[in-house]
């Protein structure tokens, strides 16, 4: 049952001109994508909560057509990027008309990712190579506005009113109109840059309410890779059995943020937190989200989310060790004592 505070009225309304508010339209509308046009194949609901003390939330939900109802599919939940904050349509918009998310979905499920520049021929080559084996399973597609972090007064009250928010009413609603799983290991966040920021504070705070985190050149500085690192490392260790959560980091060349993004993914390894990184050609644009950002985050979302349970976490930690090599000599992941730059008022 919605809570009364957050979803007062969700209006689950299809795209579609004609389509009365409050309903669900049998019919797709495709959204267009920014440089691949017309997505046809997903059903778009806008979800509309009334305004509480806090802000006015809003969501874009992408329902893959071809998933079936006699399933619970992974849901993830799609952070963009500072630019597209700054006013709301632009916000509610961002991964389907500016990201081509839906492009980068409909090639992922077909088996038949197309290359580019930022992707490359050889990287290109080795996921179709992998779908060939193991298919794209799929998963629905959602898009909040995503809050500004640098201007809050006080970001650990306005970050849990904003998970709050996601596991009491977003969730909930997205439940309505889509076969979804709500159980937090089927929960994934991904965001690029700002929003990368805010998925990584969403997860080292509230790590029991989703199942993984694909940061997409994630706005922070080198000076911070340390430390949040050791916050995901120490949040991890709350949880029951101590068991972790998978990240995925993804930046390119010229990314502003890449020397941070690569730090914080070795950091990662040397706090024994189970990681992956991709490096791709590009810069930190739009474009560069188009042709290689949302495939490469859908893909790892899609492989870890839908993965099965088999390896125990000591299995996991002894190959990460054996990856990292020299990297992890001096880690020290049991330690009490924040790293430079993490203040005890944070944990």
């Amino acid at each position: 049952m919605l809570s009364r505070r957050g979803f007062l009225s969700a209006l689950t309304t299809c795209l579609v001109p004609g389509v009365a508010e409050g309903r669900v339209a049998a019919s797709p509308e495709p959204e267009t994508g920014g440089a691949g046009g017309a997505v046809s194949g997903f059903t778009v609901h806008e979800l509309t909560f009334d305004r509480t003390e806090h802000a006015l939330s809003r969501a874009r939900v992408y329902v893959p057509q071809g998933l079936t109802a006699n399933q619970k599919w992974p849901v993830a939940i799609l952070l963009h990027g500072y630019a597209q904050a700054l006013a709301g349509e632009r916000a509610l918009s961002a991964w389907g008309a500016e990201y081509d998310v839906l492009s980068a979905y409909k090639n992922l499920n077909e088996g038949a990712v197309v290359a580019t520049a930022a992707l490359g021929a050889s990287r290109t080559q080795a996921i179709n190579e992998e779908l060939r084996t193991a298919p794209f399973h799929g998963m629905v597609l959602v898009s909040p506005v995503t809050p500004i972090p640098y201007f809050q007064r006080d970001l650990a009250q306005a970050l849990t009113h904003y998970a709050d928010w996601m596991q009491q009413d977003l969730l909930p609603a997205v439940a309505q109109v889509a076969p979804v799983s709500t159980a937090p290991e089927a929960i994934g966040l991904a965001g690029v840059s700002m929003g990368g920021l805010v998925g990584l504070e969403l997860m080292w705070r509230f790590p029991e309410r989703f199942g993984a985190y694909c940061g997409i050149q994630i706005a922070i500085k080198r000076s911070q890779a340390e430390s949040y690192a050791w916050l995901l490392q120490r949040a991890f260790q709350r949880l029951d059995g101590g068991r972790g959560r998978p990240v995925g980091v993804v930046t390119s060349t010229r990314d502003t943020y890449r020397w941070s993004n690569q730090a914080f993914y070795r950091a990662l390894r040397r706090n024994h937190v189970e990681a992956s990184i991709e490096l791709r050609e590009g810069g930190h644009t739009s474009r560069w989200m188009r042709q290689a950002g949302s495939l490469e985050s859908l893909f790892w979302l899609d492989r870890t989310l839908h993965a099965p349970a088999t390896e125990s976490e000591p299995a996991l930690l002894a190959k990460h060790e054996t990856a990292g090599g020299a990297e992890n000599a001096t880690a020290n992941p049991t330690s009490s004592e924040p790293p430079g730059g993490v203040e005890r008022t944070q944990r």
